[in-house]
């Protein structure tokens, strides 16, 4: 029996890219392992700088982004993922600098932006940095959106997207506030006075449970509770004991809202698993701490009144565990005879919302899809009407804070395009500052994940007091220093390579081989790996594992020859031009394989 080939793989500019899993996972491909890099060197405001090319606003995302990137981390697979969000707000509490981004001449062409939160802030600051004139307008008395009104200060405290404002606001943006489109100003005024208009609106319109008993006193929904929690001063729960319906953000914002407004008892039930959970650990561990009763694999049947015409409990069905659906999340399913009954008196389902399109006149002739929402093509984001683009919850449903950031920037240079007749501007921001390589303690690799110091349990009893204090500066270089900055790889010069084996023998992992050519297999091929004339039984290849490299560089110092180097790889304006994965006589800079077949 022939034995198994290691399936190898030549890198090339793909998979250079995906072999940074962070930037890969990234919505707005954010170089973490450069600004990480930097606050590993103290460089905190370039870290900064570096974030706000892809972010914006990194002091609100270091605080609610969901944190793709770290699920990511190919730490992961080896102690435990980079705090890369906590390592944003450090870059912004210790590094924020008033640089201004350099704005493209003046353009006759002005737009309208309906909506505040952060798809159209994003949009109004590129739009801005393009040359445009840009207004917003606003039904809401605050900028922010969902920020504001849908996020609880003491996750998201109202001065940090404040400050966010003012930089878009100093851009020239004027921001109308308390102006909704459809009342004080209509649709078709917008359309006459400027030559695009944005709608960028947000999804604040609850979707119900479908369960009966829904529409008793004593249940609201999720979006509706947090709204009334963030802008009603004198906002009180009726009851003592609540249930919120849900597992995402909007629902452990509901539960740990509740508890602050004195409820004795607040009970969270999610269909599916602890794994399933879209929210962070941290934000679930910080819940129970505060007193939050979490209950997972239970659905809710109906909502009981006992003839009062007020819930006075929810009847509930236990779950398991199905095959996965079209979320990619395993679908529950109720256990037969498996119902029970929760006694509250306020239910608060948070399971999700959906945009309002009825200040959209029909008049308009905008098209629908057939979830009720804007139609828009998938790459323009403009709708059927010339002119008229839209973006962001509007026209998904809710959506995580920085894929709206990504699409909001998306549909900027888009309503360029259009208004330039295919010429899109360049975007001419703040300086590209990347990540260099940096000399490091060598245990760097048994570094501990460094905790977010907490508000004290005692001290969490009111809205407004932040439970996340961010890192001090010596914790965030700390946990910078774990970063195992994938953007270096390393660099094999077969012209020079003795395979004396040095490499192999110092890895302290064990990741590096050397092993005949024709126990290897590659989709690429291996015929530019032969030298001419050299039969493939006598060929011999130098294989890396990746995946679990911790770059730390022993190889390089190690090779007698100086065949091994470590080389940064980075893209620059904007990932239009990539370096490495080639030497410059053309030759591929290595071979990598993993053993596994993953390749």
């Amino acid at each position: 029996m022939s034995q198994e080939k290691l399936k190898a793989k030549i890198p090339d500019l793909e998979w250079f890219r995906q072999n940074i899993p962070c930037q890969a996972a990234c919505p707005v491909h954010t170089d973490i392992s450069g600004y990480v890099g930097l606050i590993a060197q103290g460089r905190f405001e370039e870290a900064y700088a570096l974030n706000q090319q892809a972010n914006l606003f990194p002091e609100i995302l270091g605080r609610v982004c969901t944190r793709r990137c770290e699920a990511a981390c190919r730490l992961k697979g080896i102690t435990a993922s980079i705090s890369i969000c906590f390592l944003k707000r450090a870059a912004s509490d210790f590094g924020r600098n008033k640089t201004k981004p350099r704005k493209a001449p003046p353009r006759k062409e002005k737009v309208a932006v309906i909506g505040a939160g952060p798809a159209g802030m994003a949009a109004a600051h590129d739009l801005a940095i393009f040359g445009y004139g840009v207004t917003v307008y606003e039904a809401l008395p605050n900028v922010g959106g969902m920020l504001v009104v849908g996020i609880p200060p003491y996750r998201l405290p109202r001065d940090v997207v404040n400050n966010a404002a003012k930089e878009v606001e100093e851009l020239g943006v004027e921001f109308r506030m308390n102006t909704p489109v459809g009342k004080d100003v209509q649709l078709a005024d917008l359309q006459r006075e400027y030559q695009a208009v944005l709608i960028a609106a947000g999804a604040h319109k609850p979707e119900k449970l479908g369960i009966p008993g829904e529409d008793l006193e004593g249940v609201l929904h999720g979006v509706t509770f947090m709204r009334r929690v963030n802008t009603e001063a004198s906002f009180r729960l009726d009851g003592r004991r609540v249930a919120v319906i849900g597992g995402g953000h909007t629902a452990i914002d509901c539960v740990r809202s509740a508890l602050r407004l004195g409820a004795a008892e607040v009970h969270m039930l999610y269909r599916r698993s602890a794994e399933e959970i879209t929210v962070t650990s941290e934000e679930v561990e910080e819940a129970t701490e505060e007193g939050a009763r979490i209950q997972f694999l239970v659905s809710p049947v109906m909502v009981v009144d006992v003839d009062s015409g007020r819930v006075t409990g929810l009847v509930c069905e236990r779950n398991r565990l199905g095959e996965p659906d079209a979320s990619g999340r395993r679908r529950p399913i109720a256990i037969p005879d498996s119902e029970f009954v929760l006694e509250i008196d306020t239910l608060i389902p948070a399971v999700s919302q959906a945009p309002d399109t009825s200040f959209l006149p029909l008049e308009a002739g905008l098209e629908l899809s057939r979830w009720e929402r804007l139609a828009v093509d998938p790459e323009t984001f403009m709708t059927n009407v010339a002119g008229v683009f839209a973006v962001g919850d509007f026209i998904t449903g809710p959506r995580d804070v920085i894929e709206v950031i990504a699409d909001g920037r998306r549909t900027a240079a888009s309503i360029d395009r259009y208004l330039s007749g295919g010429r899109a501007s360049s975007r001419n921001s703040l300086l590209r500052l990347p990540g260099q390589p940096f000399k490091r303690n060598s245990n760097y690799d048994c570094i501990a994940k460094q905790r977010m110091p907490t508000l004290a349990r005692e001290l969490r009893t009111t809205l407004q007091k932040e439970v996340e204090l961010g890192y001090a500066r010596d914790q965030a270089l700390a946990e910078a220093t774990r970063c195992l900055q994938c953007q270096m790889n390393i660099g094999v010069n077969g012209a020079r390579c003795i395979l004396c084996g040095g490499c192999v023998d110092v890895c302290p992992y064990g990741l590096i081989r050397i092993m005949p050519l024709a126990s290897v297999s590659s989709a690429d091929g291996l015929a530019e790996l032969m030298e001419e004339g050299l039969d493939e039984k006598d060929a011999m290849v130098l294989t890396l594992d990746e995946e679990k490299c911790i770059r730390c560089g022993l190889c390089v110092q190690r090779c007698p020859t100086q065949a091994i180097s470590m080389t940064h790889f980075q893209s620059v304006d904007g990932g239009e031009r990539w370096y490495v994965g080639r030497w410059s006589d053309g030759s591929p800079v290595g071979l990598y394989g993993n053993g596994k077949g993953k390749r």
